[in-house]
């Protein structure tokens, strides 16, 4: 319908051959699918990435070269089939190692022990700090020590006084402090088995923790109900009006939980 306004050209697969640059975009944006970083990385200036990359995803020719790449990229039903068998065989046994870690376990302890060492400690810090200071003979180099002894003295005291009166209110209390080295196993992520199985595309995340790290697989169960869908093990379900459109009793087959050995 007329407009008044002349008709947008519409791009054609004719004409020049793409030059290295644009073929170079097209192969990146097949790869992220961000026009502007395609835009960038094939040399365009970051100012008018943006710009560029909508003008030339305008031309037919640099649409098919896309399309073309993605083409190259793709997986193909073979391909998607093996990757999701072995999703659905992955177990943790294939990437975890078993090490030996040191840490310190924790013991209970009378109150009464604890303060009685406690004095103990404070006794000998303030020995130590009386011959450290003797050892100065810059005199206000040794007040400034002697001050700052003296307010760690008192923070000492007062730590001490209130483990007194929590003692005096439960003569029999007990306290968990820490105890002897000891040695346990613990299961890490080791990727070095990681590499030599080529199993990296197995895991989807890995992510540390303060308790150590965490491995997320893809989903097994999710894996193994697609196979036998893709080979047909699943019963046709039933459907029926009279149930609103859900599926009738005993028309599945339930898998079990744990997906995963």
């Amino acid at each position: 319908m007329a407009t008044g306004q002349p008709d947008a050209p519409t791009p054609s697969t004719t004409g020049p051959e793409l030059n290295p640059q644009q073929l170079e975009f097209a192969r990146l944006y097949a790869k992220y699918w961000k026009g502007a970083r395609a835009a960038r990385e094939a040399g365009y200036s970051a100012n008018s990435a943006k710009q560029q990359a909508s003008q030339m995803l305008k031309d037919e020719r640099i649409v098919e070269a896309v399309k073309a790449e993605a083409a190259l990229r793709g997986m193909s039903v073979e391909e998607a089939q093996v990757r999701m068998s072995e999703w659905g065989r992955v177990s943790l046994d294939d990437v975890m190692t078993l090490e030996d870690e040191e840490y310190t376990s924790t013991i209970q302890k009378p109150l009464r022990d604890i303060v009685a060492e406690n004095y103990a400690k404070i006794q000998f810090e303030q020995e130590l700090a009386i011959r450290v200071e003797a050892l100065f003979t810059d005199r206000k180099a040794q007040k400034k020590y002697r001050n700052q002894q003296q307010e760690l003295h008192l923070q000492r005291l007062i730590k001490h006084e209130r483990m007194l009166l929590e003692l005096e209110r439960e003569p029999e209390a007990m306290r968990e402090v820490d105890g002897p080295k000891v040695t346990r196993k613990v299961a890490r992520i080791d990727m070095v088995k990681v590499k030599q199985h080529k199993a990296g595309h197995l895991i989807k995340k890995v992510t540390p923790t303060r308790y150590g790290t965490s491995v997320e697989l893809h989903d097994a169960k999710d894996a193994v109900n697609t196979m036998l869908k893709i080979h047909g093990a699943f019963a046709p379900v039933k459907v029926d009006h009279t149930t609103n459109g859900n599926d009738l009793p005993g028309s599945n087959i339930m898998m079990p939980d744990n997906g995963r050995d």
